[in-house]
């Protein structure tokens, strides 16, 4: 958020406003028989004023000057008092000025307002929100991950910026969606042109990588794009040889030792993966998909994907996910349902590679076909999507 801009701004029309009061106030001053009078501002003006002191309180926080800004974010209330980020900031204010009474009531009250429609403010109102529902807020109370997941997204939806796009993936990363943070990253460098932005996503891509115990993995899933599974499967491997009951990490070892001729290898680690109790939101989506999808008759199981995938959607819901809900609905012969779900993930925006991903499925499943991926080994394969 270019802070800079904004203060400025507001701070041009803040001082206009205060210009006009002052030289209403000066020119009364001038003629002893008229009373002082000061301009009234309309409610529009009001809230401005108020917004522009809020802007001027978040400068003084980044001084660390507490009890300025704090006094600064009441006076704008007071103006504004329907905008929910600046309660949060006074009462981030509040927690520095350890008083978490205070604070504990600005949260609840800002929480009560809901976002803003005015789109700068519903920005700031999302961000901070974020940083409220962090593991890392203020107040245990307000602490809620999947929360503020939730509200990334939503922020990404509003104002799709790299800074709300890293936002977003340091939230997918805190509750271990290291996969899917990974995957908001790239679709973002492909989306940028070279520069800056570009490599502050990269950057955080190898940050991740580096943080997090999957890290080789995620390295696995870049170099099966590429078709290099033997590669990838080395990298799949370093992962669980420390932590060997990893649900999805298993799923992807298993596609790839396919793909280099190794079907019992495959079957091994499917077996294994299906014992266990997937615990994450990536465990639940790779095991739907290879309950779905995979070419081991002995492995799929239609109302176990279609289980898994409506688990996961209500964690986040992906289009990839909605169209594995959707094979799995076909595996169990419901092809209607399968339709229908096809065309629903089509309708919430697809991408170009999703879109041509399901009108697959969907020719498939009019045809009163399950979709059976290919894992035999190939000269020159084809990226295995799920």
């Amino acid at each position: 958020m270019n802070w800079g801009l904004k203060i400025l701004g507001f701070g041009l029309a803040c001082g206009y406003a205060f210009g006009v009061v002052l030289w209403a106030e000066e020119k009364g001053s001038t003629k002893e028989e008229a009373p002082k009078e000061l301009v009234k501002l309309d409610a529009a003006e009001e809230v401005k004023l108020g917004r522009g002191m809020a802007y001027q309180a978040f400068s003084a926080e980044q001084q660390e000057a507490w009890r300025p800004a704090k006094d600064l974010y009441t006076a704008a209330l007071q103006k504004a008092p329907e905008i929910p980020w600046i309660r949060m900031r006074r009462g981030f204010c509040e927690i520095k000025l350890e008083d978490e009474e205070a604070a504990r009531s600005d949260f609840a009250k800002a929480i009560s307002q809901g976002i803003s429609t005015e789109k700068a403010d519903a920005v700031n109102d999302l961000q901070f929100l974020i940083t409220l529902r962090s593991r890392g807020g203020p107040l245990a109370e307000f602490r809620d991950p999947k929360g503020a997941m939730a509200l990334s997204r939503r922020l990404v939806e509003l104002d799709r910026t790299t800074d709300n796009i890293l936002l977003e993936a340091a939230c997918l990363a805190e509750s271990d969606q290291y996969l899917r943070a990974q995957e908001v990253l790239l679709s973002r460098v492909r989306e940028v042109e070279e520069g800056e932005d570009k490599a502050r996503l990269k950057a955080a891509v190898e940050t991740f990588r580096r943080q997090s115990k999957f890290g080789p993995a995620l390295e696995g899933l870049e170099l099966e794009k590429d078709g290099k599974y033997a590669e990838a499967m080395d990298e799949y491997t370093k992962v669980l040889d420390q932590a060997p009951d990893t649900a999805w990490v298993l799923i992807r070892r298993a596609l790839c030792l396919a793909k280099t001729g190794d079907p019992a290898g495959a079957k091994a680690d499917l077996r294994r993966a299906m014992r266990l109790m997937p615990e994450t939101a990536t465990d639940r989506v790779m095991v739907a998909w290879a309950k779905a999808n995979c070419p081991f008759l002995e492995f799929r199981d239609g109302a176990g994907a279609v289980s898994l995938a409506k688990r996961a959607i209500q964690d986040e819901p992906l289009i990839p996910t909605y169209g594995i809900l959707a094979s799995g609905y076909a595996e169990m012969g419901d092809f209607r349902r399968a339709q229908e779900t096809a065309m629903l993930a089509l309708s919430k925006g697809a991408s170009g590679t999703e879109k041509k991903e399901l009108e697959k499925k969907l020719t498939l499943f009019r045809e009163k076909k399950a979709e059976v991926d290919d894992w035999a080994p190939k000269a020159s394969s084809a990226e295995a999507t799920f």
